[in-house]
């Protein structure tokens, strides 16, 4: 900033000359040709200051350059993109300002400029990490490649890598050799994401209906499990509003072809022993349904004349020779669950019916039922 400077003060100066006498031609001499001074009077003060005229005072300060200081503080400001691309500009103004016109703030525009420069270099990466990453993101939602967000349709089939909800998955061609397959697509309703629990909920609840429905009614598929992906907050976030429901090998084997191929007509032993244990299953089923302990208990009063139907199936046979003693222990374990199950359809108090309960659990023969299934043909469940 200019400052103003006072004029000087007329006391610091010596009084002007006396008159000079003129010589007779009216020619002003030089000083060295003037009469000497009056007596008394004092002569000329050595070193008097020349006429007013030829006094230099000095002129106005250059002050800072406007733009130098806009560009520092734009700098600061780099968090916004255009305040950073404002400073850099502003600096590299000042700067060529501050050169053709000596003012000062060049620290003030370099500071600037190297400020908004790193701003602005920050924000380029961000920009192009996020280019980056849309188009991959895109391009792993088409039909050929990963999809993060399991945008799969029914009768595709891909590769998963892992079985965490978190992994990705590739479609392939079903008859090369594959991890799985879908067979259904259920829609999720809302905007807001509803919790795992409730989106598992579809799955658990609506994929084993139409994995019945897609299969061949009255064959046997033995080979394949029903599976389901459910979105996650992740996934969602990106658009992912459906839940798939999809086969894979039971033994975790690759499949090759559609799983609907795989069918094949149910053997005579196949047919009886669905044909005993499929009833008291159902009804075990129906169980789960219960909201109260009262409900559960009056669907276990249900279930012991049919469990009873079910031991006495057992116990007809014929059976294969060779499984016939998976057989036998299948028929112990049930006449064991059958009684906890009579105690519980006594019970009078949660309690003691949660406990008679566990224990008919606990000979509900699953591990043998397994082994029958397994060799007789049948899917393990």
């Amino acid at each position: 900033m200019s400052t103003e400077h006072e004029p000087p003060s007329y006391e610091n100066y010596p009084a002007m000359p006396p008159a000079q006498a003129s010589p007779g031609n009216g020619q002003a001499g030089p000083w060295g040709g003037q009469p000497g001074p009056w007596p008394g009077q004092p002569g000329p003060w050595p070193g008097q200051p020349g006429p007013w005229g030829n006094q230099q005072w000095p002129g106005p300060q250059p002050g800072t350059s406007g733009f130098a200081i806009a560009s520092f503080v734009l700098s600061l400001l780099g968090l916004f993109p255009l305040c950073a691309i404002l400073g850099l500009t502003f600096g590299i103004v000042s700067l060529a300002e501050v050169r053709r016109s000596g003012r000062g703030g060049k620290g003030l525009a370099i500071a600037g400029v190297v400020l908004s420069g790193l701003w602005l270099a920050a924000w380029l990466t961000f920009f192009v990490a996020a280019v980056v990453i849309g188009v991959h993101e895109a391009s792993t939602n088409s039909s050929s490649g990963v999809t993060a967000s399991y945008n799969l349709k029914p009768g595709q089939c891909f590769d998963r890598a892992t079985t965490s909800q978190g992994a990705s998955v590739t479609v392939k061609d079903c008859v090369q050799p594959h991890d799985a397959e879908v067979f259904a697509v259920e829609p999720v309703q809302g905007s807001t994401y509803p919790g795992s629990d409730a989106v598992m909920l579809i799955g658990e609840s609506r994929c084993p209906g139409d994995s019945d429905r897609f299969l061949t009614s009255g064959l046997n598929y033995p080979d394949i499990d029903v599976h389901y992906l459910y979105p996650q907050p992740t996934s969602w976030a990106r658009g992912d509003r459906s839940v798939e429901c999809f086969y894979r090998s039971v033994t975790g084997a690759k499949m090759t072809g559609h799983a609907k191929d795989t069918g094949r007509p149910y053997t005579e032993d196949q047919k009886r022993y669905l044909a005993a244990v499929d009833p008291y299953d159902k009804i075990v089923d129906d169980e789960q349904n219960a909201d109260e302990w009262t409900a559960e208990r009056d669907a276990v009063v249900r279930s012991i004349p049919v469990l009873q139907q079910e031991i006495d199936a057992l116990k007809a046979g014929p059976w294969p020779a060779n499984i016939q003693p998976e057989f036998d222990q299948l028929v112990a374990a049930k006449q064991q669950e059958l009684t906890d199950r009579q105690h519980a359809a006594a019970a009078t108090d949660e309690d003691t019916f949660d406990e008679a309960m566990d224990a008919g659990d606990s000979h509900d023969g699953s591990d043998r039922d397994r082994a029958i299934r397994v060799s007789l043909g049948l899917h393990p469940r």
